[in-house]
């Protein structure tokens, strides 16, 4: 009995001392529960403007409305701007210097001119939404690049967002050579 507790007692001497040296081990951010989630951690390397075009009648649940992705947005560094009129896209396109522009794949044949006449040149990034017609939905796609669909995560936007202001980076940087 008495060697029970005299192990025992050294077990819950030595756990604090020894815990206190793992601690000291390593990065503090891998103990559990201490981790940084991915949407707070991250920053882009190529920050940008962003701008959103929510047609108006577009579906109030389409990620493009999703609070959560603006939040990772600007969380990431891009300036973010959401516009939910065709004139005001319009004015905006022309006067705030925007590198790129989200919006639904049915919008493609007014923002394709409207973006080659803005000052900024901005690329423009179409989302593919659930339609009821597929030969329309696979005709849109292989038409325009759609790297985005409407069930992406938002994780998915801000990686094609950053291969889109990475390629500009590098096209503003070789121009300038």
């Amino acid at each position: 009995m008495k060697r029970l507790a005299i192990i025992v007692s050294l077990v819950l001497t030595a756990i604090p001392v020894a815990w206190r040296v793992v601690e000291a081990c390593g990065d503090k951010l891998l103990l559990v529960g201490h981790g940084v989630k991915f949407d707070r951690a991250y920053a882009s390397a190529y920050p940008g403007t962003i701008l959103l075009y929510a047609r108006p009648g577009s579906d109030p649940k389409a990620p493009i409305r999703d609070p959560k992705l603006h939040k990772m947005l600007r969380q990431a560094g891009h300036g973010l701007s959401v516009i939910e009129s065709g004139p005001l896209l319009e004015q905006a396109l022309r006067t705030v210097p925007v590198d790129v522009v989200l919006a639904d794949v049915s919008e493609a044949s007014m923002l394709e001119g409207l973006a080659s006449a803005s000052p900024a040149r901005p690329d423009v990034r179409y989302v593919l939404y659930k339609l009821a017609n597929k030969e329309e939905a696979k005709r849109l796609q292989q038409q325009y690049l759609c790297p985005l669909k409407s069930s992406d995560n938002p994780i998915k936007y801000l990686d094609v967002i950053e291969e889109t202001m990475k390629a500009r980076t590098a096209a503003r940087r070789a121009g300038k050579k």
